[in-house]
C-alpha cells in the first residue's frame, strides 16, 4: 500500500507541525488500523477513482476528525465514508447517484455501527456525490435523529475526498467547507505527488 510508504519513509511530512501532531495521537493508529482493514478487492479498479484516491481521502478524513477532535463514532464515520464512498462507481465519469448507490450496497461493510450512525454513513455517502445545495434534501432521505451532526460530518467529508482533487487538477479551494481544510491544499499536492 503506497500511503504506508510514504507515511513511512517521506521526511517532507515533518515539514508540516500538524503532521508532526497527528501521527502522535490516537487518530493515526485509529488510520492505520483504517489501512490494515481496507477490503481492497470491493475498491473501484481505476487509476482515477480507485485504490490511491481512497488511500488519501482516507487520510484527509482521519486528519479533519482529528482536527475538529471528532467522536470515535464520528471518526468511524468518516473513515469508512472514506473508505466504501466510490466502491459503487460504474466509471470514471460524472456521476452524482454513486455516492448513493455505494450508501444502499457497500454501507454493509461498516462493520460495529449502530443503526444511527450508519443511517448518518449512508446519508454523507450519498451527500458527498451530490451538490452542496441538495446536502439538506440527501441526508432527509435516511432516519437521521441529528440532521446538525450529519451535515457537519457530511461537510467534513466532501471536503475530504474533495482535497484529492489535486490529482484530477482542479480542486478550488473556494469551494472547501471547512478553515483547516484550506490549510491541506498544499499538503494534498505534496501528498499526490508523493504517488507518483
Amino acid at each position: 500500500m503506497r500511503i504506508l510508504r510514504i507515511l513511512d519513509q517521506e521526511a517532507w511530512l515533518y515539514n508540516y507541525t500538524f503532521f508532526k501532531e497527528f501521527k502522535n495521537s490516537t487518530y493515526y493508529d485509529l488510520m492505520l488500523e483504517t489501512y490494515k482493514n481496507l477490503n481492497i478487492d470491493i475498491l473501484f479498479k481505476s487509476h482515477i477513482h480507485g485504490q490511491g484516491h481512497i488511500e488519501r481521502v482516507i487520510f484527509f478524513a482521519m486528519i479533519l476528525s482529528w482536527k475538529y477532535q471528532l467522536t470515535r463514532k464520528d471518526t468511524d464515520i468518516l473513515r469508512y465514508a472514506a473508505s466504501l464512498h466510490d466502491t459503487r462507481r460504474i466509471d470514471d465519469s460524472y456521476d452524482t447517484e454513486h455516492g448513493h448507490r455505494a450508501a444502499m450496497e457497500s454501507s454493509k461493510y461498516a462493520y460495529g455501527l449502530e443503526s444511527k450512525d450508519l443511517e448518518i454513513l449512508k446519508a454523507v455517502m450519498t451527500a458527498h456525490s451530490r451538490e452542496d445545495k441538495e446536502m439538506e434534501k440527501s441526508i432527509n432521505e435516511f432516519d437521521i435523529e441529528n440532521i446538525d451532526r450529519a451535515i457537519k460530518l457530511s461537510k467534513l467529508f466532501k471536503d475530504a475526498d474533495g482535497l484529492d482533487r489535486v490529482r484530477l487538477g482542479d480542486l478550488d479551494s473556494k469551494f472547501l467547507r471547512n478553515d483547516f481544510s484550506l490549510e491541506l491544499v498544499d499538503f494534498a499536492k505534496k501528498l499526490f505527488a508523493a504517488y507518483q
